[in-house]
């Protein structure tokens, strides 16, 4: 409720709200009161948590193996109660299978003509291969040494499928990016 009324005077003050909250969570000191933050591992402990019914037959076991995931209805899934739409599912992955959707997430999605955060501020020439150059650069890292961040290190999110504008705060269907299965 706290963190609701910080992002509610936020977005009346025009300032980003995300933002805001992003620094207040990242700050060293004074450290953040995180007595707000829900843990979804501890499952259902108070009126905000609720267990979210999943539809086990919109995927079939084996299409959520080959996915490189645990059938559909051993899946832990979470809503919040005021927020339609919010599904949290905790943990999908079969073992070993995250490690290849980090790798997806950092390396295959933020190629173009996938939109991410950094098109907001750079062109598109400066944006193409993010992993290829902020590889190459985070080798040559001297530790202990200051440095400006990389590309990947700048990397906040990918928008896969139909793009949403922050701005008009609707889905784009001019802008959709299909990619592969």
């Amino acid at each position: 409720l706290r963190m609701a009324k910080m992002a509610a005077s936020i977005v009346e003050h025009g300032e980003d709200a995300f933002r805001k909250l992003f620094k207040f969570y990242k700050r060293r000191n004074p450290p953040p009161d995180l007595s707000d933050v829900i843990d979804f591992s501890k499952g259902v402990i108070n009126g905000k948590v609720f267990c979210r019914e999943l539809n086990t037959g919109s995927v079939s076991e084996a299409a959520a193996r080959r996915a490189g995931l645990h059938p559909v209805e051993d899946w832990k899934a979470f809503g919040l109660h005021g927020y339609p739409g919010f599904i949290f599912i905790s943990n999908p992955f079969l073992s070993g299978s995250q490690q290849y959707w980090v790798k997806q997430c950092l390396k295959v999605y933020p190629r173009k003509p996938n939109i991410c955060n950094l098109d907001l501020h750079m062109s598109a020439e400066e944006t193409q291969n993010i992993w290829e150059k902020s590889t190459a650069q985070i080798s040559q890292k001297r530790s202990g040494k200051r440095e400006p961040k990389t590309l990947l290190e700048k990397l906040r999110w990918v928008t896969l499928g139909y793009h949403y504008n922050w701005e008009t705060k609707v889905s784009e269907s001019c802008l959709f990016c299909s990619h592969t299965k």
